[in-house]
Formats: C-alpha cells, sequence, structure tokens
C-alpha cells in the first residue's frame, strides 16, 4: 500500500496535494495541519516588536552594597535598600524579636564550662544581616544603559 501511494505521489496525479514532512500522508496545500499524525504544517508569523531592555535598567538607580551593609545597622534596612523588603523584614524579626521578647540568643550556659564566649548569638546574626546586605546588593547591581 504504502507503495502504491509513493508512486501515485511521484506520478503527479495528486492534483496540488503536498505530503506531510512527519509522516508522508497526502494533503491539501490550504491545510493547517496534517489530519494523520496532526502535525503544524504552517507556522504562524510572529507580530510584535523587540523590547529595549536598557531603557528599564536606566530607570532604577543604582544600588550601592557598602551602603546596604552600613544601612544594616537596623537589620533589614540595608535588605530594604537593596531591594529585598521580605528579607529585611526576616532578618528584622529574627534579630529583634528575641530581644523584645526576652530570649535573646544566649549560649553561655553550654559555652562557660568550655570557655567559648557563645553570648554572641545576636550580634553574629546582625554580622550575617550586613554581609548578606552587602551580598543582596551586589547582585542585584544593573548595568549602565
Amino acid at each position: 500500500m504504502r507503495k502504491i501511494r509513493l508512486i501515485f505521489e511521484r506520478s503527479g496525479y495528486a492534483g496540488g496535494m503536498d505530503s506531510c514532512p512527519r509522516c508522508r500522508e497526502p494533503i491539501s496545500p490550504a491545510a493547517a495541519f496534517c489530519s494523520s499524525c496532526g502535525a503544524q504544517l504552517r507556522v504562524q508569523p510572529v507580530q510584535g516588536e523587540v523590547i529595549d531592555g536598557t531603557k528599564r535598567f536606566a530607570r532604577n538607580r543604582p544600588v550601592s552594597p557598602g551602603r546596604a551593609a552600613r544601612l544594616s545597622i537596623i537589620p533589614g534596612l540595608g535588605h530594604w535598600y537593596a531591594g529585598a523588603p521580605l528579607k529585611g523584614l526576616a532578618f528584622f524579626a529574627a534579630i529583634i524579636g528575641p530581644l523584645v521578647v526576652g530570649t535573646e540568643l544566649d549560649l553561655t550556659v553550654i559555652g562557660a564550662p568550655l570557655g567559648i564566649p557563645l553570648d554572641l548569638g545576636g550580634f553574629g546574626l546582625w554580622a550575617f544581616c550586613a554581609y548578606d546586605a552587602y551580598r543582596t546588593a551586589r547582585n542585584r547591581m544593573r548595568p549602565a544603559a
């Protein structure tokens, strides 16, 4: 049967019919999809324009990593400046919350017998907050347009 179909297609008696590029079944020239396998036969032309992203970046203010780290003297403010307000709110709650409640990150009970100052929990988290604000601002810097 396939041999007969190939002879029929090559002979020109197909009457203006083409063949599907996937399954080689005869199709009409006006068909958008193959009726046998469903392959798309014509690609729709793309209409639209190219959007230049450099104008969007030019509107954004430049972000200074050093300023973000300095603003982190108030926990979370550096992240807010760097464009990550939820992260800043999380750091603010993690550092200030225990101070307000009275459950500061204090591990001196464990560290005192060993001679290790472990009462720096809140301070260590605050230092990490400043470092992370610096890192976040550096990663969010935009190229000059």
